[in-house]
């Protein structure tokens, strides 16, 4: 078996050298991020939700950069908060308090 790599007790093999592991059920997955981050079906759906119907050309650049701002902003309140907490994980309750500090309380989440 030499040049094969370990095997696993199931018989799947693993490879230390790599990080491309084939143990276990899941795989690698295959994510297709827009390059311009928020896509305009999505600025759509929004809008919709919002009773738009109809949305002009120049106002999805504009609503990617307003979106873009404000979610940057949430994020610098909730580093923010890990930082005084110590922890790495953000949980939903570090989102809904930093949304809370900046005035737009969500109430809807259980």
């Amino acid at each position: 078996m030499a040049g094969q790599g370990k095997t696993s007790a199931k018989g799947k093999s693993v490879t230390s050298k790599s990080k491309n592991v084939t143990k276990g059920a899941g795989g690698k997955r295959n994510t297709k991020v827009s390059s311009r981050g928020i896509t305009k079906g999505s600025i759509r759906r929004i809008a919709r939700r919002g009773g738009c119907k109809r949305i002009a050309a120049s106002a999805y650049d504009e609503a990617r950069t307003i979106l873009r701002s404000f979610v940057d902003k949430v994020m610098a309140d909730t580093a923010t908060l890990l930082e005084l907490t110590g922890r790495k994980t953000v949980r939903a309750a570090d989102i809904l308090f930093a949304l809370k500090k900046q005035g737009r309380t969500l109430y809807a989440v259980a």
